[in-house]
């Protein structure tokens, strides 16, 4: 369950850190005005900080899901069975944090692509 708080929780971090970029660029897109728009730009200056609080919690999401089941049985060499199936829950965790990380790296690398497309 704390992995998947993690991973929404990097969902949520990854969206404010690009609402100064995104959300005006897709009102351009369909052609709507966007100067209503212009308050998200005060998040501007947080945005690494948003950054590096997304990469935490979704690094623990994965320290989590993945590393932590590793190091017990390889390193640790406890006797847990490695053959169980996931159950739902640890599915949809696992799902939520790769679409974490992905919004992560897109929100990232956004307004440099941004700024190549359109020239800035």
């Amino acid at each position: 369950m704390r992995e998947f708080i993690g991973s929404l929780l990097g969902i949520l971090v990854s969206i404010l850190a690009t609402s100064c970029c995104i959300a005006p660029t897709l009102f351009v897109v369909f052609g709507v005005s966007v100067g209503s728009l212009s308050f998200l730009s005060i998040l501007e200056p947080y945005r690494w900080h948003f950054l590096t609080v997304a990469y935490l919690t979704v690094r623990y999401s994965f320290y989590r899901l993945y590393l932590k089941k590793w190091i017990e049985t390889k390193i640790l060499k406890k006797s847990t069975c490695i053959c169980e199936e996931p159950n739902l829950a640890q599915k949809i965790s696992r799902g939520t944090t790769w679409i974490a990380l992905i919004l992560l790296i897109v929100a990232t690398f956004y307004p440099y692509v941004l700024e190549k497309i359109y020239g800035g």
